[in-house]
């Protein structure tokens, strides 16, 4: 009989072996945040153990507090769901799926992920949430950044400069939406899925940093202490990276980074964000309506429906955001993946659901080396 249960440290080569077989990558290279040698995952993962005691299936949650606003949410990043090739259809997918959703629930706002929509809709994630995606080109630095004086601009691996570790971990901590970060961990949370960290110098000071990839030419996080310098540092990233176009990423609610590059960049797409399982949708809901609220603004009114079982009236007027754990007699009543289609995607607006226009879709954004 197969058992299905929380892997124990002991079984940590047993665990990044099947995942390394069923993805044919190296997860300790991948994702060391969570299987850097120095790190006991164990906890993270239910495994399938099968009468031999063989490691047929494994899925792992990696717990994440997230910061929105005064907010914070209980989130876990779910991954590394690996098969074994010859236990394939048996079910252990499907079960290990349901033994951690059924353990989350009641302890955890939202479970996130990035993975096939199809697949995943089975198990209640809706593909949704907003992400800025920007293309740049040497025409447009040339053409439109010609009189920015980016001189004094330089970049270094970020930690390796002093103090970079402690300035990464405090510009963090002073965005409006944020996933915490250990701070002892972040040079191993910087290079999740092979991105590499630079340091913003200027004149030999530290303003800021970047997350790019291997080639330069993919910029995952942009972070910059002012405003007035986020044009100089990307004239001057483009001559240093030497690439003749590159790709950026913002959250829509980073007014400062989305109102710089709109000025100037070749292209610019609206695109999902992450798979969400919203366990407890109120706390969602008022977090993410706050912050909308104090950034691209919505308008005052009134949303009250019972989704997927669960009761809210959020409310926006002059003092601000309020969500009850009640509906209105006669609210609208949705199932789980109705009431994430309204409030995580761009086509929730098709739906024949009364809500104010544009609260929704909600503005969740996870960068790239927070994702697993």
């Amino acid at each position: 009989m197969v058992k299905y249960r929380t892997a124990a440290p002991h079984e940590r080569e047993e665990y990044i072996d099947l995942a390394n077989l069923a993805f044919r990558f190296d997860f300790e290279i991948l994702m060391p945040k969570a299987y850097d040698k120095s790190v006991d995952s164990s906890a993270m993962h239910k495994i399938a153990e099968d009468e031999q005691g063989r490691l047929r299936a494994l899925v792992a949650v990696f717990p994440e507090s997230l910061r929105v606003g005064e907010d914070t949410l209980r989130t876990g990043y779910l991954g590394t769901v690996s098969v074994h090739p010859r236990a394939r259809g048996e079910g252990h997918m499907k079960a290990l799926m349901n033994l951690w959703l059924e353990e989350l629930r009641g302890t955890c706002d939202m479970v996130v992920l990035y993975g096939q929509r199809q697949r995943y809709e089975y198990f209640g994630f809706t593909l949704g949430g907003v992400k800025f995606k920007y293309t740049v080109a040497e025409a447009n630095v040339r053409h439109s950044l010609r009189e920015v004086d980016d001189t004094g601009i330089s970049f270094s691996p970020l930690f390796e400069i002093e103090g970079g570790a402690e300035f990464a971990h405090n510009m963090n901590t002073s965005r409006l939406a944020y996933v915490e970060r250990n701070l002892e961990q972040l040079p191993l949370i910087f290079s999740t899925l092979c991105q590499k960290a630079l340091g913003v110098l200027d004149q030999g000071k530290l303003i800021g940093y970047l997350v790019v990839n291997e080639a330069g030419d993919d910029i995952a996080e942009f972070a910059l202490k002012k405003a007035d310098d986020i044009l100089r540092t990307l004239k001057a990233y483009m001559a240093y990276s030497r690439a003749g176009r590159i790709t950026m990423y913002a959250p829509e609610y980073d007014i400062p980074l989305n109102k710089a590059l709109g000025f100037f960049a070749e292209d610019f797409v609206i695109e999902n964000s992450d798979m969400y399982h919203i366990l407890d949708f109120a706390n969602v809901l008022k977090a993410y309506l706050t912050l909308k609220s104090k950034t691209t603004g919505i308008v005052p009114g009134e949303f009250s429906a019972v989704m997927d079982g669960q009761p809210v009236t959020a409310r926006v007027d002059e003092e601000g955001v309020s969500v009850e754990r009640s509906a209105k007699p006669g609210a609208v009543v949705l199932d789980r993946l109705e009431a994430q289609t309204l409030l995580l995607t761009q086509h929730g607006r098709y739906m024949a659901v009364d809500a104010p226009a544009g609260w929704f879709p909600l503005p969740l954004f996870w960068y790239k080396i927070d994702k697993f």
